[in-house]
């Protein structure tokens, strides 16, 4: 029998008045232990200890919205063929995102879309190549929302997401989506997967050097250059087919990275612009039209002296624009030469026809000493020719270099507002527009005839 701890008596008792059972000292009033809770009418009868917390626990099952998400996680990891490790952790990304109280109360859109960005998290940890516009394809879902929500997501759960995964490491898994390989389509058509990675590698690297990947979409200039190089490894059977029957000849899907729509096109045409850049400083070709349905021929060319071609393009289109300038200078110094012996061929004449009145008189002009000209003689003309020349602000610094990125390239002129009218509050104000803030007297009675309703109602 226990006995009390405070005053060490043995007469305890049990207390049977509340549905938990206690046993208290009898003489001073303290409990000497407590019972345990129970969760059966069985257990109750058998007397069985239950934990507190196993009487308490519930399970709580997720909701269908829930499990439909980690049905969309996994097949979207199995398509993109991620490792186990890859999936777990895809999964329970999801599950803590799912469950933050910023996804909460969204669409089924967003939560749809949720799941394709916690996949892209998962492979950008990993360093696994995959780009946004794919799971975006895969999704059916819209950029714009897809980004929204992907930044929403690293900014709720703080994640700390490495960088994107260089172009050439996405080239290799994305060049394998075409269906290009032997046997899978005709001989003219078939190219191997490892030639095609390669050329289209050293595409991708031109493309970075003259800055045409900066600030832009990763697919789209993966499929300008995949296609470019397709054309280059076969030129003669291969430049007549368009970017868009080299997508049905590939089966690439309808929807992947827009393969009808004008971005993959733009990024077509800037590239080979770049490519009759250069081609135009091959020696065999200098002074040659090279246009861009034609320079697939010189690719291979292009690409063995890349660098050397480069250094020639821009040195020959300093020299151009050297040129302009000089020419230009010429002109300008043209045109005051000619005013200034306008002027002088108008003093002579107004010397022959008699004197000058005060209204006409002109200042005679002065004879050039040894070693001048005529036009320093006449007085002004370096500061007529720095007056004729434009300021230096006004002509944009890009048309000095060859190869810009597009942010320099493109510039968005900034749009004038015209200006509101100017009001100080110290403007007069006239009687009628004055009367026409006051009630009338029919307004006063309708609306007092109105209060008088709402009161009664």
């Amino acid at each position: 029998m226990p006995s009390c701890p405070q005053c060490g008596s043995a007469n305890v008792v049990d207390d049977d008045l509340y549905s938990q059972t206690q046993r208290v000292c009898a003489d001073c009033g303290s409990i000497v232990s407590e019972g345990l809770f129970t969760t059966t009418l069985n257990d109750e009868k058998q007397s069985s200890a239950v934990p507190y917390y196993a009487s308490t626990q519930v399970t709580k099952k997720p909701c269908p919205n829930l499990i439909k998400g980690l049905v969309r996680v996994r097949a979207l990891c199995r398509i993109l063929r991620l490792r186990s490790d890859m999936e777990s952790g895809a999964v329970s990304l999801y599950e803590r995102a799912y469950s933050h109280p910023s996804f909460i109360q969204v669409s089924l859109q967003k939560k749809e879309v949720l799941g394709g960005c916690c996949v892209l998290s998962t492979c950008r940890q990993h360093n696994w190549p995959v780009a946004m516009c794919t799971i975006n394809s895969l999704l059916e879902a819209e950029p714009m929302l897809m980004g929204v929500v992907y930044q929403d997501l690293v900014k709720a759960l703080d994640l700390q997401p490495p960088p994107t995964a260089s172009l050439t490491d996405m080239l290799e898994s994305y060049c394998y989506g075409y269906k290009l390989a032997p046997g899978e389509v005709p001989d003219v058509f078939a190219e191997t997967p490892e030639q095609l990675v390669q050329r289209s590698a050293a595409l991708v690297e031109l493309a970075a050097d003259v800055w045409l990947v900066t600030g832009r979409h990763p697919l789209p200039i993966l499929m300008a250059c995949v296609y470019v190089a397709w054309q280059s490894l076969k030129p003669k059977d291969r430049m007549k087919h368009s970017l868009q029957k080299f997508c049905q000849i590939a089966r690439l899907p309808k929807d992947a990275c827009g393969a009808c729509k004008e971005t993959p096109l733009r990024r077509v045409r800037e590239l080979r612009d770049v490519l009759c850049k250069l081609g135009r400083e091959l020696p065999w070709m200098r002074g040659g039209a090279v246009e861009p349905k034609t320079v697939a021929t010189l690719v291979e060319d292009i690409l063995k002296h890349q660098k050397s071609l480069l250094l020639k393009a821009m040195r020959s289109y300093e020299e151009e624009v050297e040129q302009e300038v000089r020419e230009a200078a010429e002109s300008r110094q043209d045109d005051v030469l000619s005013s200034t012996e306008s002027l002088l061929a108008g003093q002579l004449s107004g010397r022959d026809q008699g004197p000058v009145t005060p209204a006409q008189d002109v200042p005679p002009a002065r004879q050039p000493k040894s070693g001048e000209s005529m036009l320093e003689a006449s007085g002004g003309s370096n500061k007529t020719t720095e007056e004729s020349a434009p300021p230096a602000g006004e002509e944009h610094w890009g048309r000095r270099h060859l190869f810009l990125p597009p942010c320099a390239r493109n510039v968005k002129r900034r749009r004038e507002e015209s200006p509101g009218p100017h009001v100080t509050g110290e403007e007069e104000i006239s009687d009628s527009e004055i009367e026409s803030y006051i009630r009338s007297a029919e307004e006063i009675r309708s609306y007092v005839e109105f209060q008088k309703k709402m009161t009664e109602n």
